[in-house]
């Protein structure tokens, strides 16, 4: 798998997102990580520091089901978590707060692929943990969201699988309909870890040079694996190199699941060193 993923040479991913959320850190613990860690991120290439205010709510809601008009809610404990962000000027963003860890990716050409920042991501894990004796990791998971172009959805069986969209099917079930957008969710397992793996079909208008507009679908495969628990995710943060290990099956489950997406050809002609097929857009 790891020769295959050397050997695409091409790609459709528009974001990648990692998120670690946690509990048992206090603001002064968040600024100590900051010290201990912004000299890393600069020389990482975030060179822009900022902050911003998230607002968190509990929120309670009361429900008298003999009286409608009695049915309550209320916002308690309106909590202002200061977020602190990192940026670089290639659209990749750090925020660290008290609850939680992201690099959130957008990709408009070249993408070096997700080990670029793995070590980045270990050693402010790393750091992350050690800041407070009450630290308990809740979720860690990594996204990548995929979005192509077709004009006609005859052609999907060209460049996907059928286990990934079934569209052709669906059209010829309800040949008296128009086929507007679909939305497939898959929970997958592997490995201890868990994937929610979507797959949607939106159809929608492009304009042309010549000023027309005509009918396009935006196909995007999202994958999102996963895992939560305190129990399950606190060894994978016990040093960096156990870290690293974590991110990297995570990377690999990624790649395992959009690559069972794609048919032959589709995977074939990524692979080129250049891409020749104007039917499917927003390859790069």
């Amino acid at each position: 798998m790891n020769d295959l993923r050397s050997a695409i040479k091409h790609n459709f991913l528009k974001q990648i997102i990692f998120r670690l959320d946690y509990e048992g850190v206090m603001e002064a613990d968040v600024e100590g990580c900051i010290l201990s860690l912004r000299q890393k991120f600069f020389d990482a290439g975030f060179i822009n520091m900022g902050k911003r205010t998230e607002n968190q709510f509990d929120l309670q809601v009361k429900m008298d089901l003999n009286i409608p008009e009695g049915n309550q809610f209320s916002v308690s404990n309106n909590n202002k978590n200061l977020v602190y962000i990192f940026s670089s000027d290639n659209k990749e963003i750090l925020e660290i707060s008290k609850s939680f860890f992201t690099l959130t990716v957008d990709i408009d050409q070249t993408y070096e692929t997700f080990d670029k920042y793995i070590v980045l991501l270990a050693e402010s894990m790393a750091v992350i943990k050690s800041v407070s004796p009450y630290f308990q990791p809740l979720r860690i998971g990594l996204r990548k969201i995929n979005i192509c172009f077709l004009d006609n959805l005859a052609d999907l069986p060209l460049y996907f699988t059928k286990a990934a969209f079934n569209a052709n099917d669906v059209i010829e079930q309800f040949s008296e309909y128009d086929y507007i957008a679909s939305n497939m969710v898959t929970i997958l397992s592997k490995d201890n870890y868990q994937a929610n793996y979507v797959r949607n079909i939106q159809e929608g208008m492009v304009q042309q040079e010549d000023g027309n507009q005509k009918t396009t679908y935006q196909i995007v495969i999202d994958v999102d694996v996963f895992k939560e628990g305190n129990r399950e995710i606190l060894p994978m943060l016990s040093d960096e190199q156990i870290i690293k290990n974590t991110l990297q099956i995570q990377n690999t489950i990624e790649f395992e699941i959009f690559i069972k997406s794609l048919s032959d050809k589709l995977i074939q002609a990524l692979k080129q060193e250049v891409f020749q097929d104007d039917v499917i857009r927003g390859v790069v």
